[in-house]
């Protein structure tokens, strides 16, 4: 789902998006001309890798998401202030980015099984 900044409305509204069976819900306001603040939650299904077993399981996600969108370069003093960023330089702002990019954080972090928590 991608929205031309132009025509987002100052008014909030609700985002929904899917990648495969991982969804992203939210509502998003747009804070400035090039700068909107989206909140929600990543739920579905995820298989997921122990770091420490290396035995693949299915997850359920239930993660929540809070991103500013921006669409253009954000000075360093802002950015500062701004806590988990996306940049975007085309005018628009595309909510199936934020999913993957938001999914593909939540990945990266350590991960063990219940066997391996213990």
């Amino acid at each position: 789902m991608t929205i031309e900044f132009r025509k987002i409305p100052h008014e909030e509204f609700e985002v929904e998006v899917t990648k495969g069976e991982i969804t992203l819900k939210a509502h998003a306001i747009k804070k400035s001309a090039t700068l909107l603040f989206c909140k929600g939650r990543l739920t579905g299904p995820l298989v997921r890798s122990c770091d420490r077993c290396a035995d693949e399981f299915c997850t359920t996600l239930d993660e929540p998401v809070e991103v500013w969108i921006s669409d253009q370069a954000v000075s360093l003093h802002e950015e500062g202030e701004l806590l988990n960023l996306i940049e975007f330089f085309d005018g628009r702002a595309d909510f199936s980015m934020v999913l993957t990019s938001e999914l593909e954080a939540i990945k990266s972090d350590y991960f063990y099984c219940p066997t391996c928590q213990h």
